[in-house]
């Protein structure tokens, strides 16, 4: 069982297991309304008695209210908040990857979600605030909303899409929606999505990227959308031109201290024994995440590691060479042109091997699942973990995923619950954690009234002996208190305390007038 979550992070439990997470957001603007998208896929497997093969959207959004829906006193509109969930079936077939983004030129008010799905990637319309035709929807609760398929492409036959991202391309004076898909057999494949009707959009394939010779981990675009970076269980992780698929760098990617000597390579005379199972092969390197570590691509990121052993974060920096013309213009990159990339340091990340990883929106801080169940959040400056949700899952953590939008930031929810979550995770234990480095939630819960605890029959008995003595002293207190400042008072003040003799005066009448009396001044005496 999973450790007990301490709050604000908090754990829900699902009906089946996940295999792909994602998460999309925006906070609110005076002109656009907020949203926040997770959306997480799996199931059972293929099964025609049926296996709960499908993919849960948990959409949050901020709407402002228009003057016909009131104002506050001061004149600006009203903000509401809306929750709903959305579900999509699968089928028999089972969902690997999902991957969600709203295009900059957005015309629908709808989040895109891209769903991989054997060899097929399916394009839904998420609906926020308002439906397709454009009208508010007044009550979220009455009316069931549904996600709407706008396009699907099949990559090729037996590829196995396994991951994809988004990016919008500046070309001819205009921006095209991209898609790379990254792949079972090692290919990504890159798309253009055009709108070809009210609610219909076509894939447009433009090359495949061919270099990979394992399956793919993760995909990520440069930021001017030139090239695409991709991770696989080859060990490398690759840079390809998105125009022609051209391979321009390579990144290898090692599993060993770089302080410490390098690991024994296996000889010819150990790799070949009489039982084939005995046979010392080279460590298998799984490198599960690679992105890009600023706004220019020139930093690039990679996280490592073999089937068991320490995991190991790369800082990669790429060499763009000199304009080389002898007009002596600004220089010029040929995004085809190979390029040189040096590893700037290495460091361990993990003492385990990681299965997901997710970079943060600011490129600050990485989210990396374990294979022991773990969530940690790594601050790649300094260089450290920063906080450790330690085996909060039952099995390896098959998905994470980062804010979407600077932590100062608001996500529609994050105000009302007073919690910024930092991180989502999932995995094959039908669970999915969100994950904060917040002590505690910033809108105080009412306390739950504290449990009295059983009294014992000892206890019992004895407050029942000793109640009634233990009352009838403290009346007698009571009386000796009062018999004292009448008839004590003069010896018992300041101005007779500090006289030598004072103190022994006080406790001459404390004794004889209050609490002991000669027999001269008792007038009952029994015989």
């Amino acid at each position: 069982m999973p450790k007990k979550i301490k709050p604000p992070s908090k754990v829900d439990f699902l009906t089946f297991p996940v295999f792909g997470l994602t998460w999309s957001g925006s906070p609110s603007t005076p002109n656009n309304d907020g949203y926040s998208i997770i959306a997480y896929c799996g199931g059972g497997g293929s099964s025609k008695t049926g296996v709960f093969n499908k993919i849960c959207v948990l959409v949050n959004v901020d709407n402002h209210s228009t003057a016909d829906n009131g104002e506050d006193s001061s004149g600006n509109c009203a903000t509401t908040f809306t929750s709903k969930q959305i579900e999509i079936s699968t089928g028999e077939a089972l969902c690997f990857g999902v991957y969600t983004f709203r295009p900059y030129n957005d015309t629908l008010n709808m989040g895109r979600l891209v769903a991989c799905i054997g060899d097929e990637v399916l394009l839904y319309g998420i609906p926020l605030g308002k439906n397709s035709a454009g009208e508010t929807n007044g009550d979220m609760e009455e009316e069931k909303e549904e996600a709407i398929l706008l396009g699907k492409v099949n990559v090729g036959k037996g590829y196995g899409a396994n991951v994809s991202t988004y990016s919008a391309i500046h070309q001819d004076g205009k921006l095209i929606d991209c898609l790379a898909v990254g792949c079972e057999n090692g290919t990504v494949v890159i798309f253009h999505i055009q709108q070809t009707g009210p609610l219909s959009y076509e894939f447009i394939k433009v090359t495949e990227c061919i270099g990979h010779t394992k399956a793919i981990c993760a995909v990520n675009f440069h930021p001017r959308g030139t090239q695409i970076l991709s991770s696989a269980k080859d060990g490398t992780a690759r840079i390809f031109s998105t125009s022609t698929g051209t391979e321009v760098g390579v990144l290898k990617c090692e599993v060993h201290d770089p302080n410490g000597p390098p690991p024994a390579q296996p000889t010819p005379g150990t790799m070949k024994t009489k039982d084939p199972r005995m046979m010392k092969r080279p460590p298998q390197i799984l490198v599960r995440g690679c992105a890009y570590g600023d706004l220019e691509g020139k930093v690039m990121y990679t996280i490592a590691s073999g089937k068991r052993g320490p995991a190991y974060l790369t800082k990669w920096r790429t060499l763009v060479p000199l304009n080389k013309s002898p007009g002596g213009g600004p220089p010029q990159q040929n995004n085809d042109e190979p390029l040189s990339v040096n590893q700037n340091y290495r460091v361990q990340c993990s003492p385990v091997p990681i299965s997901a990883v997710s970079l943060s929106s600011d490129g600050t801080m990485f989210t990396m699942g374990s294979v022991e169940g773990s969530v940690l959040l790594y601050n790649i400056e300094k260089q450290c973990v920063v906080k450790e949700f330690k085996e909060v899952h039952d099995l390896p953590v098959t998905c994470v995923a980062s804010r979407p939008v600077p932590n100062m930031l608001m996500l529609p929810g994050d105000l009302e619950g007073g919690v910024n979550f930092d991180a989502v995770s999932a995995s094959a234990d039908n669970r999915l954690g969100q994950w904060t480095l917040q002590r505690k939630s910033r809108v105080k819960t009412p306390s739950s009234a504290k449990s009295i605890r059983q009294k014992s029959k000892l206890e019992v008995w004895l407050w029942e002996m000793l109640r009634i003595p233990l009352l009838l002293i403290f009346l007698l207190l009571i009386v000796a208190i009062r018999d004292t400042i009448d008839l004590c008072s003069e010896e018992f003040s300041l101005s007779a305390l500090v006289v030598p003799s004072g103190i022994s005066k006080a406790g001459h009448c404390l004794y004889r007038e209050v609490l002991w009396a000669e027999e001269s001044r008792v007038s009952f005496i029994p015989e």
